[in-house]
């Protein structure tokens, strides 16, 4: 699978709807709509735990910014849909992956609540979605398609 930047029209409007329901705190089901034209074809199911000392929590709702910020300890980026396993409530998600494959979610504390939909998602590309929006580490799935 190869991930690629959808057209620049898509990306504009796309990231206009976003950002006005963004404004209004209700973003989260257009994100999901988008991230599952990708995860439907292309998501697996991770394992995700939270990091090993509780002390590196992150800010919470801050989950893209946190998430990227792990870039320089070495992680890597991963984007998608978690589930809550009690309700079924779908929340458009990102966490990180180690050098050894292992998924650790710096956001959420109790990963057992949930399952973990994602792609992992190569940092150029992340770069690339953050120049094309002028925006600072915020959702990259709505914006990506895979190649033919």
């Amino acid at each position: 699978m190869i991930l690629v930047l959808r057209a620049r029209t898509v990306i504009s409007k796309r990231f206009s709807e976003i950002e006005q329901l963004r404004f209004l705190k209700n973003d989260n089901p257009l994100k999901v709509k988008y991230a599952m034209q990708v995860l439907r074809k292309h998501g697996q199911i991770f394992e995700v735990y939270p990091p090993r000392k509780k002390s590196m929590r992150m800010k919470e709702q801050s989950c893209y910014g946190n998430a990227g910020s792990k870039r320089s300890k070495g992680y890597g980026y991963v984007e998608g849909i978690i589930t809550s396993k009690k309700t079924g409530f779908e929340i458009s998600h990102a966490w990180n992956v180690d050098a050894d494959g292992r998924h650790v979610d710096f956001t959420i504390m109790e990963t057992d609540q949930y399952t973990y939909l994602g792609v992992v998602i190569p940092w150029p590309l992340i770069s690339e979605v953050a120049f094309s929006t002028k925006a600072e580490w915020y959702t990259v799935l709505p914006y990506l398609t895979s190649s033919r």
